[in-house]
């Protein structure tokens, strides 16, 4: 355990710019920002200018705060405590290693999946940050940047999704202004509707409708659907926001969709989500499935489960049901 006496010697003198902190604690710019309003790890001290400045004893923090979070330490347990904390943490799960490393020999592959190596949440601190200081330049860069560092059904599923519902939320809660959130959602609508374009279509691919029901004004969820299905050879048929039920049914009948898809996320207890859906499930053929996505789906479960209609708890699992559906029309196909 570190002393008091050398945890009192570190200088706490304001003198470091942020990209010299970056430089040392191996933290991004962007990063360092977003931990400080989030989760107030530091409080750099501002110079005539304004610009941060930094001591030695916020750039240790900040380096071991960086350390405990890549052995597994969730932020929001590692941010408050005292930088002596801090180094005990750091200093038990070193010798936990090791301790694990002595026992046996352990095989460690030279790479690990997306979703093992990406460090998805400091990629949405980044983004909420972005969007807190209205940076609408540096959200977009964010946005690709973080696109190809995973597949895109990872990058919708771990980034996007908690992404949205962190935007969300916050909004709910007056953490962030309406005008931060429509600043977020437009450009996230614009970056997720060209996500559906990166495919080439054969025109043989099955077709699914994607749109909201009456009253559902929030798209984002539904464009997330059409790219993710455009991936596993699906041709969307994406209709936007806001449809009558009456027009769903009949675009999926005029179309010759095998599937129609529904998010529901705003307002959740809608009146009228039971009475379109309802609508919905008796114009369409008992063969033409339909799924229900979004965060106000739990609301309506028991509906849901009634109406005989399909709710993924995640998007992978959309993904697996869709994937079997197609499958088993491509084998009725060639039988």
């Amino acid at each position: 355990m570190a002393s008091l006496e050398t945890i009192s010697s570190i200088d706490t003198a304001p003198r470091h710019p942020i990209r010299l902190v970056a430089n040392r604690t191996g933290l991004t710019v962007d990063l360092i920002r977003a931990w400080e309003k989030r989760y107030h790890v530091v409080d750099p001290a501002r110079s005539d200018t304004k610009r941060r400045l930094y001591s030695d004893y916020d750039i240790e923090r900040l380096r071991l705060i960086r350390i405990a979070k890549q052995n597994g330490r969730r932020l929001v347990d590692v941010a408050p405590l005292t930088l002596e904390a801090l180094r005990d943490v750091v200093s038990e799960d070193s010798r936990y290693d090791q301790a694990q490393d002595n026992q046996a020999e352990v095989y460690r592959p030279s790479w690990t999946s997306p979703l093992e190596s990406s460090d998805t949440q400091d990629d949405i601190d980044a983004m909420l940050f972005a969007v807190q200081t209205m940076d609408q330049h540096r959200f977009d860069q964010l946005l690709q940047e973080g696109l190809v560092k995973q597949s895109l059904p990872a990058y919708l599923e771990t980034v996007i999704g908690p992404l949205l519902r962190e935007i969300g939320e916050s909004t709910r809660l007056g953490k962030l202004r309406i005008a931060h959130e429509h600043m977020a959602t437009a450009h996230l609508r614009t970056f997720i509707g060209a996500l559906r374009f990166r495919e080439t279509y054969t025109g043989n691919e099955p077709k699914i409708v994607i749109t909201t029901p009456t009253g559902q004004l929030h798209e984002l969820g539904a464009l997330m659907i059409a790219a993710l299905v455009s991936v596993d050879g699906w041709l969307p048929v994406y209709l936007g926001p806001n449809t009558p039920a009456d027009e769903i049914a009949a675009c999926a009948l005029q179309s010759g969709a095998r599937v129609v898809s529904l998010s529901l996320t705003y307002p959740a207890d809608d009146p009228r989500i039971p009475t379109e859906l309802t609508r919905l499930r008796t114009q369409l053929d008992g063969k033409i499935p339909v799924f229900i996505g979004g965060s106000a789906a739990a609301h309506h479960q028991p509906l849901i489960d009634r109406l005989g209609l399909i709710a993924p708890s995640t998007l992978n699992g959309l993904r697996q049901s869709l994937n079997a559906l197609r499958d088993r029309g491509y084998k009725e196909q060639t039988a």
